[in-house]
């Protein structure tokens, strides 16, 4: 047996031995009877109907939320009770009584049916606060429980969809690379150079749930230099507006849009990639607009893994705190994120 069930139970003892003891010394618990074994008969149904209610009405229909059930049924039983222990006091009153006026004799029924409905209301209301807090303490300690449960299988989610984004982007850029190297590039160790402090971040940096606005914002730029090594010549604008310092963001969160922008652009030409980070108080804007190079849609080849990433990162940490709007028109692709921060 559980300690803590062991506790109640005991508890439960103690408290009718008390109750026991100030019944039966006739205190205000008991009423005008020359019948003992009758007041002890009515202990017994107030225990009854206690335990009635204690272990079948509020878990079958108080914890169900069905309460017109529950206090109809709950009443219905005390009336049953206190008219039966009434009937049963009755001729015992009337004896004592019988010598007053009628009125009289009419009130002091009354109070005295009124007076156990009481007493036994008493009771049951006790005993009812009792298992109602009981189980809410319950209920609070298990909900604690499972969101700490719950918050753990998060962390452990976010952690398995960043070792995703951080290998998607490993190898894109492994693969540019590769392709330098191929061709024999002098530009191949400056990318390689400019790679590793990208890995201190990826590496570093991102094993943190978020990480700050501004450390975010360096990171693109350091991607942006990476890209501007491999191209002769980009047609390229970033905004930043805002007091960036006062935010945090979830790292590379915003690394599959850019990646894309210069992934399907055309950037050597007449292609063109736009990119805005505001913040106002409590939210933050990310904008992404390039032109579409039909060609490089036909040639790049995408598993679709880093967008997948994204909206699963979206979702663990903003919920329903976040509008992500795609769209392509005219040869123009579009991404508008904006992020809730409160």
């Amino acid at each position: 047996m559980k300690k803590k069930t062991l506790f109640e139970i005991l508890l439960h003892i103690g408290f009718w031995l008390i109750t026991f003891y100030y019944f039966k010394n006739n205190s205000f618990l008991r009423f005008p009877s020359f019948d003992e074994n009758k007041e002890y008969f009515f202990f017994f149904l107030i225990i009854v109907i206690i335990y009635i209610n204690y272990f079948l009405l509020i878990p079958r229909l108080f914890t169900l939320q069905k309460f017109l059930k529950y206090f109809s049924s709950l009443i219905t039983l005390l009336l049953l009770i206190t008219t039966l222990e009434f009937l049963m006091l009755l001729d015992n009153i009337n004896n004592r009584i019988s010598n007053l006026p009628q009125e009289i004799q009419s009130g002091i029924l009354r109070f005295n049916f009124f007076g156990i409905l009481f007493r036994d209301a008493l009771f049951v209301g006790f005993f009812t606060m009792f298992r109602i807090y009981r189980d809410a303490i319950n209920a609070y300690k298990l909900l604690q429980k499972n969101t700490a449960m719950e918050k753990q299988q998060l962390i452990t989610q976010i952690n398995m969809v960043k070792s995703k984004v951080n290998t998607h982007f490993f190898f894109n850029t492994l693969n540019s690379i590769y392709s330098l190297a191929i061709n024999k590039s002098d530009k191949t160790p400056d990318i390689v150079l400019n790679l590793s402090d990208l890995m201190e971040y990826v590496v570093s940096d991102s094993e943190n749930e978020w990480v700050s606005l501004d450390s975010e914002i360096r990171f693109i730029n350091n991607y942006i230099a990476l890209e501007n090594v491999r191209h002769h010549q980009m047609n390229l604008k970033i905004e930043i507006e805002g007091e960036t310092s006062l935010y945090k963001v979830p790292p590379m969160i915003f690394e599959s849009f850019v990646n894309n922008a210069f992934k399907y652009t055309d950037i050597n030409t007449n292609g063109y990639i736009k990119i805005n980070i505001g913040c106002k108080p409590g939210e933050i804007n990310f904008y992404c607009e390039n032109s579409i190079n039909n060609m490089a849609k036909g040639t790049v080849k995408s598993t679709g893994k880093g967008m997948t990433n994204t909206y699963n990162r979206l979702n663990l940490h903003y919920t329903d705190k976040y509008k992500l709007d795609i769209s392509e028109v005219e040869g123009i692709y579009k991404v508008n994120l904006l992020l809730k921060t409160n």
